[in-house]
C-alpha cells in the first residue's frame, strides 16, 4: 500500500470517546488524514493571521477564554493528542490519564503572546503532527490504546485534531469576531 492510500480512511467511532463524533463530523467530506491535516494547517494559519489585534484579549462572556486563550487551547490540545497518538502507535498498552483543559487555561501566559507568535507555534505543532503520522504504518495508525478510560486510535486522534481546530475557528468566527469587519 502506498503512503497516500495508507491515510485514506475515516475515523472509527467504535474506538473513540463519545465527544469525538462531533469533531469527526466537522471533517465530513474529507477522507485522507494527511491532506486534511495539511489543508487545516494552511486554513488555520491564514485565519490566525487575519485576526485583529484589538480582539486578542476579548472574551465574549464572563468566565470564557480570551481569543488568544482559545488559540493556545487548540495548540496545547493537539500536543496532548500527539503524545497519545505516539504512545498508541507504539502499541503502548499503558492507560493514559485525561487532562483538565481549565488547568492549562489558568496557567497559559497568553498575556505575553501575540497572534503571530501563536500562529507560528500552531504551524510548528501541526507540522510535528503531520511528521508523526507520516512515520506510521497502517497497523500503527489503527492500534487501539486507552486514554481517559476510553479506547482511541492514532487515526482517530488525527481526525479529532482537525475537527477540534475547525470547531474552535468556527466559535471564534461566531462569538469573538462579532461587530468587526473580520466577522465571517
Amino acid at each position: 500500500m502506498d503512503e497516500k492510500n495508507l491515510f485514506v480512511g475515516r475515523p472509527n467511532i467504535e474506538f473513540a470517546p463519545a465527544y469525538a463524533k462531533y469533531y469527526f463530523d466537522r471533517t465530513i467530506g474529507q477522507d485522507d488524514l494527511l491532506l486534511a491535516l495539511e489543508k487545516d494547517l494552511n486554513d488555520t494559519a491564514n485565519f490566525i493571521a487575519s485576526l485583529p489585534e484589538s480582539k486578542a484579549d476579548f472574551q465574549y462572556a464572563d468566565e470564557k477564554w480570551t481569543l488568544k486563550g482559545v488559540i493556545l487551547h487548540f495548540i496545547e490540545t493537539e500536543r496532548i493528542f500527539q503524545y497519545r497518538a505516539l504512545r498508541f502507535s507504539r502499541k503502548d498498552k499503558t492507560p493514559l490519564d485525561g487532562f483538565e483543559e481549565s488547568w492549562y487555561a489558568q496557567h497559559n501566559n497568553t498575556d505575553q503572546r501575540s497572534f503571530e507568535d501563536l500562529r507560528l507555534e500552531f504551524i510548528d505543532v501541526r507540522k510535528a503532527s503531520i511528521s508523526l503520522f507520516k512515520g506510521m504504518s497502517s497497523s500503527m495508525l489503527d492500534w487501539v490504546g486507552t486514554a481517559n478510560n476510553t479506547p482511541n486510535t492514532p487515526r482517530n486522534l488525527g481526525w479529532i485534531m482537525v475537527g477540534h481546530v475547525i470547531h474552535h475557528c468556527n466559535i471564534i468566527k461566531e462569538r469573538y469576531l462579532v461587530d468587526t469587519d473580520e466577522a465571517f
